[in-house]
This record gives structure tokens, sequence and C-alpha cells, in this order.
């Protein structure tokens, strides 16, 4: 009887590595090790880590500084970018539960004023928001979010530049991540409670989780102790200019802690008096087969969890939770550029690794590629430029062909940075927030092409104007 016991306890120990290594020093020890490494690979300046298991802290660290020199600790607040759109989508499901929202509604009967164009007879309804089905396309969503706007309306006065976008699909056919659905739905919340956002956040959720570090209002996460963290200039941290999106609290400018963070991670594994099981659930169930997004939550492809990532221009996020487990983890940091945007993913899996008892993958080696590429094509241009120059003082070649060399070139300089959006699917202002050494690379580039390609027209324009001045005199 005895060693049947001992084999059940060995099977029970092998089978569910995550529950018996997870409980060790040694993975603690690996877990901070690994972070250490993986903040100096990456040159970010702060980080906080949290993981709970069983309803306990079963790791807890900070590492390095703010942008003001203090230093990060659990309580210190961060802009967690994406990963406010599950907090969103808690209180959707609070105001679904009151009966003041129904999922299957369509979106116009809480927010009448806006419109927009489909030859479809769908209706963008408040679960196509939540699943990013609304069919509003990524690019629109990006020309009216990640604005500096004033605090009062700003909301709204989003929304209202949002109305009359042409969807780019049908209502609840394709699914299309952009942050403009849940502008939408922060708008329904102030429209449904008639409360700003940040009243109902603060009221419906931060209160009753007791989420006192966190804030959805710039003047709310001000007092809460929040600086700007770093932007990446070829991978070096740089302090941020602060910006902010007065409209963003639905989406991504929430600012919260670790430790904040995990009590709502908490609330999600085990739920409580803020919402019934029955509507909880509906937010933790995986979509269905074929999908990764829920309401409010990525879900992994294999092992089908809840996790979510989050970035503004100078803070990377990512959390995560596994029902099954009952184990839950939160990692911010403070340093962004839209090129390392896996860095904080990777660090995160990496975390997993460790806890399920396997080592954690190779670190990616951090990249400038892009950046470095610009950096040599500005330098060779530069040159070409000139070169350029010497040949028409020396008339080697034919004014003809300087002339159509000019006019190409030109040309070339005006569809620079169209080229860019188009490849990247943003426009330009989304790119100088979440690239600004690429912008600043593009810029020059674009300078110093359209020089190149005036340089025919000033070398026969100035000759014919010293040419006018000498006959007048």
């Amino acid at each position: 009887m005895k060693k049947a016991i001992v084999l059940l306890v060995i099977i029970l120990f092998l089978s569910n590595p995550i529950n018996a290594f997870a409980n060790t020093d040694d993975a603690r020890q690996k877990i901070e090790k690994y972070i250490e490494n993986s903040l100096d690979t990456y040159n970010i300046p702060g980080a906080s880590l949290k993981i709970i298991k069983n309803g306990e802290n079963f790791y807890q660290g900070n590492w390095g500084i703010m942008s003001n020199g203090s230093s990060v600790t659990s309580d210190t607040p961060f802009l967690i970018g994406s990963l406010s759109k599950p907090i969103t989508a808690l209180a959707i499901m609070t105001l679904v539960e009151d009966g003041k929202i129904k999922l299957d509604e369509p979106i116009q009967t809480y927010i009448p004023s806006f419109n927009y164009q489909t030859e479809s007879t769908k209706k963008i309804t408040v679960l196509h928001l939540l699943e990013h089905t609304s069919g509003i396309s990524r690019y629109d969503g990006f020309k009216v979010t990640d604005v500096e706007r004033e605090s009062m309306g700003a909301i709204t006065q989003a929304v209202t530049e949002l109305s009359g976008v042409e969807l780019s699909h049908d209502p609840g056919e394709v699914y299309e991540y952009t942050s403009a659905n849940y502008l939408l739905l922060g708008e329904i919340v102030e429209q449904v409670t008639n409360q700003t956002f940040s009243e109902y956040l603060n009221q419906s959720i931060f209160t009753p989780l007791s989420m006192n570090h966190s804030a959805a209002d710039y003047k709310r996460i001000v007092d809460k102790g929040y600086v700007s963290g770093f932007e990446s200039w070829f991978g070096q941290p740089i302090k941020s200019d602060g910006f902010y999106d007065n409209a963003g609290a639905p989406y991504g400018y929430i600012a919260s802690s670790t430790n904040d963070l995990s009590k709502f991670l908490t609330f999600m594994l085990e739920g409580g008096d803020l919402l019934s099981e029955q509507y909880l659930e509906l937010i933790k169930n995986p979509p269905e087969e074929g999908k990764t997004y829920g309401l409010g939550w990525r879900f992994s492809k294999k092992e089908h969890f809840p996790f979510h990532g989050g970035a503004t221009s100078d803070f990377r996020a990512e959390m995560f939770f596994i029902p099954d487990q009952d184990v839950a983890a939160v990692l911010l940091t403070n340093k962004y550029h839209i090129m390392d945007d896996y860095q904080v993913y990777y660090m995160m899996e990496g975390i997993r690794s460790i806890m399920n008892g396997t080592e954690p993958g190779e670190l990616s080696k951090p990249g400038n590629s892009l950046q470095s590429i610009l950096l040599a094509v500005t330098i060779l241009i530069a040159v070409l430029t000139v070169i350029h120059i010497i040949i028409r003082r020396k008339k080697i070649i034919s004014k003809k062909w300087s002339f159509t060399y000019g006019i190409l070139i030109f040309i070339f300089a005006v569809g620079i940075i169209p080229i860019l959006t188009y490849v990247m699917n943003s426009p330009w202002r989304t790119i100088r927030i979440f690239a600004p050494d690429v912008a600043i690379l593009v810029n020059i580039l674009v300078v110093i092409v359209a020089t190149n390609g005036i340089i025919p027209f000033i070398a026969n324009l100035l000759p014919a104007i010293f040419k006018k001045n000498k006959i007048n005199k």
C-alpha cells in the first residue's frame, strides 16, 4: 500500500511540474537571474515582476530605476499599455451584469451619435468591440489613438473624430486588432453610467479590488506617483517627454503597479463580489476554435490560457493567468521601441518555462537592424549627393540626364514616408511616437534625397538669376 502511495506521488509530481517544481527556491533563483540577465541584455532601466500561485505570493522582484532616479518598487505605477483592455472588458461585464449593457446590442443604442460606413446590413455590437471584430481597420484606429488631447471630454472627442469611418470588413466577420474598439467601449461606459471612464473604474474596479496605486486619468496617475519612462534610441534608453493620451485609458493608458495588477489577476483566478461567476467565466472561456482573442484577453494557441501584452511610447508590459494551475504573473518595464516589442514577451515566456520546470529559451539578441540600414542609406545618399554636385560642376553628364535624374530622385524623396507608412500599416504620427529614432533618420534621409533631386534646378537657376542681375546693373 505504501509503495502504491509513493508511486502515486511520483506520478503527480511528474505530471504537474508547475505545481511541484515552482515551489522551490531554485525556481525563484533562476527567475531572478533570468530577469537580471534579460534587463542587462536589452538595456531596460527598470522593471517589476510579481508571480502569484495558489493564492499566495510566489515571487516578487524589482530592478533598476524610474526616469526621475527613484528605485522601482512593487507599488510603482507604470503605464500598462494594452493591459488596460482586460480591465476595460471587466468594467463592461459589470455593466452587463447590472443590465445596463447587452453584449449583442448594436453600439448605436449607447452612442447614437457615432456612425460608420458599410454596405453590410450587420451592425457593430458591443461583443464585436470586445473581440476586435467590428470591421474598423487597424490603420483607421491609429488615426484617433495615441493622440495628445485636453483631458476634459477626451474620449468623446476621439470618438467624434472616428465617427464616419468606413469599415474594412463586415461586422463580426474578421478579427483585426485595433485600440479604436476599446475607445468606443470607453465611450459606452461613460454614456451609460453618466460618469467619466476614470471615475467608473475607480469606483467599480480599483476601489473594490484595493488597487490603490492605479488610475485612469493623468491627474490621478501623477498623484499616485507616476513618472515618464524611457524611449529607445538605437537601443539606448532616453528619458521620455511624458507623452500621455487623455482619451487612451480604455485601451492603453491606465497606470498600475505589479502589486495592484496581482490583485486583479487574483480576482480573475478566484472570483469575488465584483462579478458573478457566470459572467467571470464568460471572460475566462477561450474563444471558439481558430480564434485567439476573447473578451479583452488574448489566448495562447496551444495551452489556451489568457494573456495580454501592452505598450506605450515608453513602457512595455505582459501579464497572464492559468486557471487550471492557479498561477498568474505580471511584468512591467519602463522602456519601449516598436522594433523591440518582442523582448518583454520573450521574457515572460522564459518565466513560464522556469515555472514549468524547463529551461528558458536563449535570449534573442537586441537588434537595431532597421535603424542601421537607414543610417547606412542616409550616409550613402549624402555621399552620392556630394558626388552629384562634383559631377555637375565638372559637367561630366548632360543637362538633360541631370534634370531627369533630379526629377526621379525628388519623386522618390516625396514617396519615402508614404511607402514606409504603407509597409508598416501605421500613420506617420504613430511611427514617430513608437519609433522616434527611425522617424528622425527617415526625415534626414528625405531632406538629403530631396536636396539631391533639386540640385540640377538650383544649379541652372542661380546662374540665370546672376546673369539677369548683371544685365539690370
